[in-house]
């Protein structure tokens, strides 16, 4: 009964999102202050408690939102200084086979964008460069959505991936981990080996849909010629993308692995290399030519510049033999006994943070390089605080949700905290068959939140909590919940509606139905990938083992 009763909150997320189609800036509120009324009742938790331990969810959501808006904001200067379009520009004149433009720009150009933004971004930014192409509005759709689901655990500078680790810290000490870098690290490259495996197929089976879809010959064989090109840029773009996450940590894994994916796969299209015999279009062929004029006389190095340094910081502050690391972590705002409540703390590494440094100072050090006025600096922060501000209430209320469940042990009754006792029904409920609905739990968060991050965030101490109990190894559990909300992104109603806004489609009756039942295929693929991936990952000792 009290399990039921402690999974409340996450059942009424469920019914309010999927449901009722309520957006989780509205949600999450919501699901908080029911948590709150249920901990004060049920559990019998102090006021100054509930709210001290709110207080500290609150705070704790700074280090993730401002992440978010350090790389907006990045994202926006570059738009607003012509560098964005200048990147784009690059993309011109390289071939006219859709297959190949499709590979270079669906993936590897939308994953340099989810790693640099992430939150959508690739969809705003790489569908209309597909449909300035020749791409139809709903094939660029239909590839964003699901091509954008790879790189996703390290969207944002790692944000996702950071999320996961930094909610269940402190429970780690009780499965003997003592070192939160090196266990971290090991969360990113396991996170990363399922995504990577996937990408040797998921690539060619998004090629495959498009030319089933919206070739002259309606047939997945038209594919065929480019499966070369697509397994080279899965072979490209995993070997960084593994070794990043492996020795460098998950900030950069996307953004360095996706950058240089692109040039080198560029470099093979101008070359010739592995390019198909005949160049394939599609049977309406809408391309827009592009003007000279319409890209900004600006160096493809300086167009680069702030990405190339935000890669190099983030290297140089987090590899240890450097000697920056440390100096780095040890400038720390800490608030110590919030409202009086001695357990209650939060610490903030504020330089450690990506989104202060680099995002943010590599935003006011490109001011004047790009000669920016003050008007367009205003609008840059204007339009990036507009595009944060859903995700910052969901963020806000999502940790006050998540503090809730973990220190509700803190109670009048004795009882053990509402995220344990739902663990413990949970496990009751699944049993051994728990470990192949991890990633099913992390692809719903994406569902109802629309990110991997809130994902994350909402379910990760649960799944941790539950995989103790099972004895399953929590780091392998919660990798699977990472991947998870990773390719939940392709099939997210808010995702979806989106790319549809996006690429104009959003007018066509019933188009969010139709987009989902197209992805749901490779979703399901990608899944059994990743279950496949981990249980041979585990039998070779190659996943962790607590």
């Amino acid at each position: 009964m009290l399990a039921l009763l402690a999974a409340v909150p996450i059942l009424l997320t469920i019914v309010l999102t999927v449901v009722f189609n309520m957006s989780a800036k509205k949600v999450l509120p919501i699901a908080w202050a029911v948590i709150v009324v249920i901990g004060y009742f049920a559990w019998e938790m102090k006021v100054l408690d509930i709210a001290a331990y709110s207080v500290a969810g609150f705070l704790g959501s700074i280090d993730t939102l401002l992440i978010i808006f350090g790389a907006i904001l990045l994202m926006n200067m570059l738009d607003k200084a012509g560098a964005m379009h200048r990147i784009q520009g690059m993309f011109n004149g390289i071939t006219e086979d859709a297959r190949i433009q499709l590979v270079i720009v669906g993936f590897a150009f939308s994953a340099f964008i989810e790693g640099a933004a992430g939150f959508g971004t690739p969809a705003a930014i790489a569908a209309p460069l597909l449909i300035g192409l020749g791409f139809p509005p709903m094939a660029a759709a239909i590839s964003c959505l699901i091509l954008n689901s790879t790189p996703v655990p390290f969207g944002a500078a790692g944000t996702p991936t950071n999320a996961a680790a930094d909610i269940v810290k402190e429970m780690l000490p009780t499965i003997g981990i003592t070192d939160f870098e090196a266990w971290k690290l090991g969360l990113s490259f396991i996170s990363a080996l399922g995504m990577a495996v996937g990408a040797l197929l998921i690539i060619f089976v998004v090629v495959g849909i498009i030319t089933r879809m919206f070739g002259k010959n309606k047939s997945f064989m038209d594919a065929m010629p480019v499966l070369p090109f697509c397994l080279f840029a899965a072979v490209v773009f995993d070997i960084f993308f593994l070794l990043l996450a492996k020795f460098i940590g998950s900030e950069i894994t996307s953004l360095t692995a996706a950058a240089i994916t692109i040039f080198v796969l560029i470099g093979a299209a101008k070359a010739g290399f592995l390019m198909p015999k005949t160049v394939w279009r599609f049977e309406s062929d809408e391309k827009k030519d592009k003007k000279t004029e319409d890209i900004p006389h600006m160096s493809l190095f300086k167009a680069w510049i702030p990405y190339l340094f935000v890669s190099l910081w983030l290297i140089l502050t987090r590899i240890p033999q450097l000697g920056l690391k440390g100096p780095i972590k040890s400038v720390v705002i800490s608030v110590k006994g919030i409202l009086g409540v001695p357990e209650a703390a939060w610490n903030f590494a504020i330089l450690n943070n990506p989104g202060v440094a680099p995002f943010i100072l590599i935003v006011l050090l490109s001011i004047p390089l790009y000669g920016l006025s003050g008007t367009q600096v205003k609008e840059i922060f204007s339009k990036s605080a507009n595009q944060v501000y859903g995700a910052t209430i969901a963020l806000i209320f999502g940790f006050g949700l998540v503090y809730m469940y973990r220190y509700s042990s803190i109670n009048g009754l004795g009882l053990d905290s509402m995220l344990l006792t739902m663990a413990k029904g949970v496990a009751e409920l699944a049993g051994g068959n728990y470990f192949y609905f991890a990633t099913f739990i992390g692809s719903v968060g994406a569902f109802m939140f629309g990110s991997n991050t809130v994902s994350n965030i909402m379910f990760s101490p649960l799944q941790f909590q539950t995989a103790q109990l099972l004895n399953i190894p929590p780091t392998v559990i919660l990798a699977l919940q990472n991947q998870g909300g990773a390719i939940g992104n392709m099939i997210c109603i808010n995702n979806i509606v989106a790319a549809a806004a996006t690429t104009g489609v959003i007018t066509i009756k019933g188009i969010e139905g139709k987009l989902i039942r197209t992805d749901i295929v490779p979703w399901a693929i990608y899944y059994v990938i990743c279950i496949i991936t981990m249980l041979i990952a585990m039998q070779f000792g190659i996943a962790p083992t607590v």
